[in-house]
């Protein structure tokens, strides 16, 4: 039987990291939604595309993979 991908943590519900595994991961979105916007307005907009990629990777790498390997390191 498989585990839960996302368990219900009742003794950390105000942590300060959950607060950045929300809100950082946001700011990179929207940082590479605005790559992607700006990247066909400029010549070396291509390499402006690929960083707008990886933003976004990051973005969903954070909360979804970084975020609980730290947590699993005690």
């Amino acid at each position: 039987m498989s585990q839960p991908l996302f368990q219900h943590r009742e003794d950390e519900t105000k942590s300060p990291g959950r607060a950045i595994s929300f809100v950082f991961p946001m700011i990179l979105f929207l940082a590479g939604l605005a790559l992607f916007t700006i990247a066909f307005n400029y010549t070396w907009g291509a390499w402006l595309f690929v960083a707008g990629i990886l933003v976004i990777g990051l973005a969903f790498a954070i909360p979804t993979t970084i975020l609980p390997a730290l947590e699993d390191r005690e």
